[in-house]
């Protein structure tokens, strides 16, 4: 009779001494249970043959210095490297152990990309946070230190829910973040040679953390342009402002707008 193993497991019969006749076709049947067995564990199973990554031109690996740094703890050590172990439970024990690490890595990896953030389900996936909103132009009032916030108009992308109308913007999340913030704003008419200065800066809260200058001669067709970037903690729900003053010009007819671009980069909590 043919193996049944691995489809299933075959039952035998227990025999007795001088009782039961034991027939060729009963040691043929445990000779072909065996061969079954060994066929689908196959020959030194408890042998790891090593493995290297393939695609990889020129071939870096194992990582060397200046190449490529891999660390890898135990029970993870000497990645790729062939291995005999004492028996097939040694080797599927150090599997285990492995998958066990390589979970937690994983672990650790997404929470420094936001493990504060909600759980996610299937339907929404678990995403850094980020945002990219603008604001349309207006009317930037004449005079040194009259600092007037940017009102935001739209979000080009914000699943978050970081702007709620106004002028700020809240993080959902504690964390180290990446800020960028754009404006642009016009130059107004003048006596030739004049400078007309426009000054920006980020508000966390009350307390400002960035702020970029520009001038600029009037009468000219120049306009400002002001690039502030900030990278720091940004707690849960403490808002930012992006403010903007300007002087020199003659009249209260400068017009800005403004974009800003934030990046959830790691949970510091």
């Amino acid at each position: 009779m043919p193996a049944v193993y691995p489809v299933s497991v075959r039952s035998f019969t227990p025999r007795t001494d001088n009782v039961d006749v034991i027939w060729a076709a009963h040691v043929n049947d445990l000779q072909h249970e065996v061969s079954a067995v060994e066929r689908t564990v196959g020959a030194s199973p408890h042998v790891w043959s090593g493995w290297s990554p393939s695609g990889l031109n020129p071939l870096v690996w194992p990582p060397r210095p200046g190449a490529m740094t891999i660390k890898t703890p135990a029970p993870v050590p000497n990645f790729g490297a062939a291995k005999t172990y004492m028996s097939v439970a040694d080797r599927l024990k150090a599997i285990q152990q492995q998958e066990a690490w390589l979970t937690l890595m994983v672990q650790l990896l997404v929470g420094q990309s936001g493990t504060n953030q909600p759980a996610p389900t299937p339907a929404k996936p678990l995403k850094p946070a980020a945002a990219v909103i603008r604001a349309p132009g207006m009317k930037v009032p004449s005079g040194e230190g009259k600092w007037v916030p940017f009102k935001w108009g739209a979000a080009d992308f914000d699943p978050n829910k970081m702007y709620q109308g106004g002028s700020n913007i809240v993080a959902p999340v504690t964390g180290f973040w990446d800020i960028s913030v754009s404006v642009w704003a016009d130059s107004t008419t003048r006596r030739p040679n004049d400078l007309h200065f426009v000054h920006v800066r980020l508000m966390r809260g009350t307390t400002e953390i960035a702020g970029q200058d520009s001038l600029i001669e009037t009468q000219t067709w120049i306009r400002h342009r002001i690039n502030v970037s900030w990278q720091g903690r940004w707690n849960a729900g403490v808002p930012v402002q992006v403010q903007v003053s300007q002087h020199g010009a003659s009249d209260n007819t400068v017009d800005a707008n403004a974009t800003i671009s934030m990046s959830f980069v790691r949970d510091l909590t």
